[in-house]
């Protein structure tokens, strides 16, 4: 009878547990997987970076830490789909391009991207400027003021002259600009068209089929352009321009 009410007594405490840690905050459990780290509990801090990312959380800080988790474990890739998060939200994280540059030397067989030529670099920090929210905000609120500067220039004898017209043709092409770059980083956010394989030995196909002939063996960590798709194959591109058929959840989308 007494044991009976010792394993009562243990699910009772066991259940209380799971309710305060279910009750935790999102930042109470960042805290957590941060103090979990320090103590070099690698696997279980992850665990708790990947709920919180699985949650719909999207921070540079949450990516790059859950990295150096997957680091720590010895799961390359997902540390290394974890710092191209990272360097997605902000490409000037030094520490998430040191980190990934390590990751990337326990790839088999990587092969390393083309630098970027200085107007793709250009692009890409000019994206980075706002967030796709960003962009869009501001096209709003430009729109506001464009529509403000043409009811006072049409209902107003005082506003018009040549500066007004030269306000609102200024506000008219920064509107335009905020509204393309809103489009286009939303859209490119969605694309998925880059992503990073998850297992080792993997054969790419020459056809979208289990039966088709190897052409090449994929890693875990590599770095794949993803150029189409079927329901379960996906053809992919690696950086020295090879291309192939693999299981379409085999590659994880950035």
């Amino acid at each position: 009878m007494r044991a009976v009410r010792h394993m009562i007594l243990l699910l009772l405490l066991l259940g209380a547990y799971n309710l305060q840690a279910q009750n935790l905050t999102p930042q109470q459990q960042f805290d957590k997987a941060n103090t979990l780290y320090q103590q070099n509990k690698y696997t279980e801090a992850a665990g708790i970076y990947q709920q919180l990312i699985n949650e719909g959380y999207r921070l540079e800080d949450l990516y790059f830490n859950a990295g150096n988790a997957y680091y720590k474990s010895n799961r390359t890739g997902q540390a290394i789909y974890n710092y191209e998060k990272a360097l997605q939200l902000n490409p000037d994280n030094e520490a998430a391009s040191h980190n990934l540059d390590l990751a990337n030397q326990r790839v088999q067989g990587f092969t390393d991207e083309l630098p970027l030529l200085f107007f793709q670099r250009w692009w890409i920090q000019w994206q980075h400027l706002h967030t796709p929210n960003g962009w869009a905000t501001g096209s709003i609120i430009l729109f506001w003021l464009l529509i403000a500067g043409l009811l006072a220039y049409l209902l107003t004898t005082c506003f018009n002259n040549r500066a007004v017209r030269v306000g609102i043709g200024v506000i008219s092409g920064v509107f335009v600009i905020y509204l393309f770059m809103s489009v286009y980083t939303y859209s490119s956010l969605q694309s998925h068209h880059t992503g990073i394989v998850m297992n080792s030995g993997i054969k790419a196909k020459a056809a979208p089929d289990q039966d088709g002939k190897d052409l090449f063996e994929l890693n875990e960590g590599m770095k794949v352009q993803v150029l189409d798709a079927t329901a379960d194959y996906c053809k992919v591109q690696l950086a020295d321009g090879k291309t192939g058929w693999v299981a379409c959840d085999a590659v994880k989308r950035l």
